[in-house]
């Protein structure tokens, strides 16, 4: 699969070598809790998440990229789509690991996969969920024009603790006239 490029940051392909990249980033107890990631978060989580990625990208069923950052020439985070094929639809999902949070990076990789979603994939609809304290994340859907649809109760159980999702979604038709209103 090609990168995906946008203005700060490169959607590519996850490499062997990422997995220390992808540890350190992960194995911190702030993002564990929003995101649901075991903590502590081994290096072995890491490879064995890794290892499957390029299956499932040929199988066409999940594409999970790493967020590169072109400033800091590093890894940030990783964002996903998994594909229902039955239903024409994406599910996004992505992290940014902590240092990097409220620098509009999640947003500009959310914009980018969802155009990824509607251009390269035509997918009818791309949706995410994010836990309703994760008042981030939900910036993060709004601001790539996503709009939010309900809140899935007791959706997501979260270091030990049932958390509620609040689920947000676009539309091809409205990806096309530029977005939700």
């Amino acid at each position: 699969m090609k990168p995906l490029d946008a203005e700060r940051i490169v959607l590519r392909t996850f490499k062997e070598d990422d997995a220390a990249r992808i540890q350190e980033l992960a194995n911190n107890k702030e993002v564990a809790s929003i995101i649901g990631l075991p903590h502590p978060y081994e290096l072995a989580h890491a490879k064995e998440w890794i290892d499957i990625q390029p299956g499932l990208i040929q199988e066409g069923t999940e594409y999970p990229l790493a967020v590169y950052s072109k400033n800091h020439d590093a890894i940030i985070g990783t964002v996903c789509i998994r594909i229902d094929k039955k239903n024409n639809q994406g599910e996004l999902g992505y992290w940014i690991g902590r240092p990097f949070w409220g620098k509009g990076y999640a947003t500009e990789a959310v914009k980018r996969m969802i155009d990824f979603g509607f251009v390269e994939l035509r997918l009818n609809k791309v949706w995410a969920t994010a836990i309703t304290r994760n008042e981030g994340s939900i910036k993060v859907l709004k601001n790539a024009g996503m709009e939010q649809e309900g809140i899935l109760r007791e959706n997501r159980f979260v270091l030990g603790t049932y958390e509620d999702a609040a689920m947000y979604g676009v539309l091809k038709r409205e990806y096309d006239r530029g977005g939700v209103e």
